[in-house]
């Protein structure tokens, strides 16, 4: 990823280092923005406990309480000395996908997207006006068979998750292994059937399932 730095003059958070004219102050090199980037998505959104946290029912937490408990709880928090409340915001602003989301007071965060712990984020089901035409989900060949008899099922996570960009959903197939499909989702489908989906950070939509019948085309990327 790349790294953060702070502008002297406007006092954004940004990714380039000159800003407003002027040179502006590193934040957070890239190692250590993915590195955190992965442990407090991890936290946020399957193991809060593990760094003695305690989600409310919509998955917020205080920002305070997360860098402390990252600090002080996690199994490897000698590598996390280093965070501090500055950093968190930093890492919500910038990114690239909106994993993550401040509350309005800019005191509390919350994953997105992406759970297994249950929490109930309140969202509004979009129209079909404001839905893509088609959507995408990476997974693997394997799997395939399943999926065209059953459907898009959540598994571990608490919602399907579909994205508007074809690359997203290959890069979420690679996760899984080198076979890489991507299934072509027609929302038309999806409303047409009662299904609600709804919008989280930047390109990813949630629904409950996606059935068989939705998935127009199987394109493979491996």
């Amino acid at each position: 990823m790349k790294p953060v730095y702070k502008c002297r003059v406007c006092g954004r958070f940004v990714e380039e280092s000159f800003h407003c004219g002027k040179p502006a102050v590193l934040v957070m090199d890239g190692v250590r923005r993915l590195r955190l980037s992965k442990l407090v998505s991890g936290l946020l959104r399957h193991f809060p406990w593990e760094a003695c946290l305690e989600l409310d029912e919509g998955g917020w937490v205080d920002i305070d309480m997360l860098v402390e408990g990252i600090k002080r709880c996690w199994r490897n928090r000698e590598l996390y000395q280093w965070v501090t409340r500055e950093h968190i915001i930093a890492l919500a602003l910038l990114d690239p996908k909106g994993r993550f989301e401040l509350s309005n007071d800019g005191r509390r965060i919350r994953a997105a997207y992406g759970h297994s712990v249950k929490v109930r984020v309140d969202r509004r089901p979009l129209s079909l006006e404001e839905l893509p035409e088609k959507l995408y989900h990476g997974t693997v060949k394997r799997v395939l068979e399943n999926i065209f008899r059953e459907g898009i099922k959540p598994m571990k996570r608490l919602m399907v998750h579909l994205t508007d960009r074809f690359e997203d959903a290959v890069e979420t197939g690679r996760r899984h292994g080198l076979d890489v499909v991507v299934l072509v989702v027609d929302s038309r489908c999806l409303v047409e059937k009662g299904y609600k989906v709804y919008r989280a950070g930047r390109r990813v939509y949630l629904v409950s399932r996606v059935p068989p019948e939705c998935i127009v085309e199987r394109i493979f990327a491996g």
